[in-house]
């Protein structure tokens, strides 16, 4: 485990969120004869055919000025970064999801890892590389904020629009024990910042409070990851809050996480933030500068399993569901992996286990 001794030497943060012309024709004059008139005629057809190339050009100009329109900061959520002043989102659903088979190179895992429960998904083809106990239920703790993260994404049109933060959100949290991100009770928070707050920082105010500015309330917006759930094909997923407090009710399995995980990088807006290190929200009259690094980064390089780059994932833990950890990678050979590792004893266990699975069993003909 040495690598990850000196894991604190990140450092410090970086502060890195023609009209057409129509052609008037003459003829010149009075044509007396027929040769003068075929040469008119020949004029006016080169003259004609000018014009609707003139105007095929800029009809294939401007299309394709509209395509690039669509990859621009303001239509293509993938472009927006802490630094961007763009304000839109796309709210567009990500392709549908399917659960994930097993394959004749499927491998059951056993105390091989320390996580009780696990599954490695191949999203190129929807098979699982390996799992252990990965459909039986799990608590999910702040994994949860991947399905808030995407559910956030599918009904926000405006990043830079604000919302009061208050002291109804978050002393109820404050005296559960939450982690919060450091928002205060009268501010007025760029929707952007909770976004981040919430993924990076894991922070319980920043989620309730997007809940809140879109549904009206935490349990109306429980309603909307719900019903993406169901959309998405899970049958054995249930949220009953936005942060992931430990509920009885509030559950779900490794599978369907990793299912979950799948939609949320299909969303460009969702990848990009759950792929965010750092994050700095200006100090203001409320709290001083706020910096957030990525639960799952402050615990690995992200570079470790070598066939493979993880990019992006977000870590949970409470006393119910133990250490766990949901993320996603690049392989060598350009497909995303995902790994869901669950109930994992020490606060690395989970790690260590998703970058051993990442490692061995991202190409199954390397399996061991």
């Amino acid at each position: 485990m040495s690598y990850y001794s000196d894991h604190d030497k990140y450092g410090d943060f970086f502060n890195s969120y023609s009209p057409n012309k129509q052609q008037r024709l003459s003829n010149g004059g009075r044509q007396s004869s027929k040769k003068p008139k075929r040469r008119l005629k020949a004029w006016v057809k080169a003259a004609i055919a000018v014009i609707v190339l003139g105007i095929l050009v800029l009809v294939t100009v401007l299309s394709v000025f509209k395509f690039k329109g669509s990859d621009s900061p303001e239509g293509k959520a993938s472009d927006i970064t802490p630094s961007d002043s763009a304000s839109v989102v796309n709210t567009l659903p990500g392709r549908s999801v399917a659960r994930p088979v097993s394959a004749d190179y499927t491998v059951t895992l056993g105390n091989n890892i320390e996580s009780k429960n696990a599954i490695l998904m191949d999203t190129s083809n929807g098979t699982i590389l390996a799992r252990r106990n990965a459909d039986e239920r799990i608590y999910p703790a702040s994994m949860t904020k991947v399905m808030t993260l995407l559910t956030v994404a599918e009904h926000i049109d405006d990043i830079t629009a604000t919302f009061k933060m208050t002291s109804a959100i978050i002393d109820p949290l404050y005296k559960s024990d939450l982690v919060l991100a450091g928002f205060g009770p009268g501010e007025e928070v760029k929707i952007i910042d909770m976004i981040y707050g919430m993924v990076l920082k894991s922070g319980a105010e920043a989620s309730v409070g997007l809940a809140v500015y879109i549904s009206g309330s935490e349990e109306e917006f429980v309603k909307l990851m719900n019903q993406k759930a169901s959309s998405l094909g899970l049958t054995d997923t249930n949220f009953v809050n936005v942060s992931g407090k430990h509920d009885k009710n509030h559950y779900t399995t490794c599978t369907e996480m990793a299912m979950i995980m799948h939609a949320a990088i299909e969303n460009d807006f969702c990848r990009q933030v759950l792929s965010t290190e750092y994050y700095t929200v200006a100090a203001n009259s409320h709290h001083e500068e706020l910096k957030f690094h990525s639960g799952m980064f402050e615990k690995m390089y992200g570079t470790e399993p070598d066939v493979a780059t993880i990019k992006g994932g977000k870590t949970g833990f409470t006393s119910q569901s133990l250490f766990c950890l949901v993320s996603f990678a690049e392989t060598d050979d350009k497909r995303d992996i995902i790994c869901v590792t669950a109930q994992g004893e020490g606060k690395y266990s989970p790690v260590y286990d998703c970058i051993k699975l990442y490692k061995t069993y991202t190409h199954p003909r390397k399996a061991e």
